[in-house]
């Protein structure tokens, strides 16, 4: 029976298929696609030509080329379609043509962006814009490094000096009740939004989202504490885009509701 998952963010999709599966013909646009079996094989048909792709072996599409593939039972494929700016270069030179990508790589990375989707505040922008950067960012690097995962000390490189990290750090903590972006605070630190946030966890052991909402929950319970403001009002307060959002964050952060907070 064929199985779907499907990751659907602004300027990148993700699908993961199960068994027997076939398509018609078309093209993306200004998207490149990227497709990888995990398991089994699938006949794929790019321009008129036929080849057939195995686990452990990949195809990166060009916007506006004509493509479909067909698969039977016993197969497994993860799709990936972008049109961001950083995968355009890592794709610039890159032929349409089979290249060898890491089965178990592209897998982990499909768990991991699933893990970060169904954790997301879907309705926080900084989450979803945080959520997508960090998805493009590893897909660049399986580009860039064949298919497979970076290294550690790939990782250790990117560390980004104490002047930058403390820049943005000041910067979160003066606006953080303020509604923030990636790019600002890629600007703020003078990187690219996928070096910043890499940068920016290995700095905090947080992301850059994780970090505002501890600041934020900070605050609320000392306004909690000291005010006599109401948990709507607080909500507001210090940043949340509705009382709900900010019940959610604080039961997690907490273990208790605002209410209960302030009656302790």
């Amino acid at each position: 029976m064929q199985t779907q998952m499907q990751i659907l963010l602004p300027d990148i999709e993700l699908h993961k298929i199960d068994n027997e599966f076939v398509n018609i013909p078309h093209a993306h646009h200004h998207e490149y696609q990227i497709t990888v079996p995990i398991k089994g094989s699938c006949e794929f048909h790019y321009e008129n030509r036929g080849m057939e792709l195995r686990a452990g072996e990949g195809l990166v599409v060009h916007p506006a080329d004509r493509h479909c593939f067909q698969m039977s039972n016993h197969s497994g494929i993860i799709i990936v379609i972008a049109k961001d700016e950083l995968i355009r270069q890592a794709c610039r030179e890159i032929e349409p043509s089979q290249r060898p990508f890491e089965s178990a790589a592209m897998l982990s990375y499909f768990q991991r962006c699933a893990s970060r989707f169904i954790a997301m505040d879907h309705m926080d922008p900084l989450a979803v814009e945080e959520t997508q950067s960090l998805a493009l960012a590893e897909l660049e690097d399986m580009l860039a490094a064949g298919g497979q995962l970076r290294t550690e000390a790939t990782k250790k490189a990117e560390r980004s000096s104490d002047w930058s990290m403390t820049q943005v750090l000041a910067y979160i903590e003066a606006h953080y009740t303020e509604q923030l972006d990636i790019d600002q605070l890629a600007a703020v630190a003078l990187q690219s939004r996928y070096h910043f946030i890499r940068s920016f966890k290995l700095a905090t052991g947080v992301t850059p989202y994780q970090y505002v909402l501890r600041l934020r929950i900070e605050e609320a319970k000392r306004q909690l504490r000291i005010s006599a403001h109401t948990v709507t009002d607080i909500s507001f307060n210090v940043g949340f885009s509705s009382p709900s959002q900010f019940y959610r964050v604080f039961m997690k952060f907490s273990g208790v509701t605002p209410e209960s907070y302030r009656g302790m």
